[in-house]
């Protein structure tokens, strides 16, 4: 199991990512990355993404980021 995959919905995120038309690259060019690997990390559950990244997703997704994140912000 991937560290921080219970804090991704990898599922709602992938599917919302394919149904814009979007691979993973564009996800990773969109966000700055400098490969895709960064962004399949992050919708893989293997890193933990930071605020400003989880903000970007959902404003490319265009939906708010409790769709595809499970942290509690305290």
């Amino acid at each position: 199991m991937n560290p921080y995959s219970k804090y991704v919905y990898k599922d709602e995120l992938k599917r919302e990512r394919k149904t814009k038309g979007l691979s993973m690259k564009d996800m990773a060019q969109m966000l700055g990355f400098k490969s895709k690997v960064s962004y399949y990390n992050i919708e893989n559950g293997i890193s933990e993404p930071r605020i400003s990244h989880i903000n970007g997703i959902s404003k490319i997704l265009g939906k708010s980021a409790k769709n595809f994140f499970n942290f509690k912000v305290q």
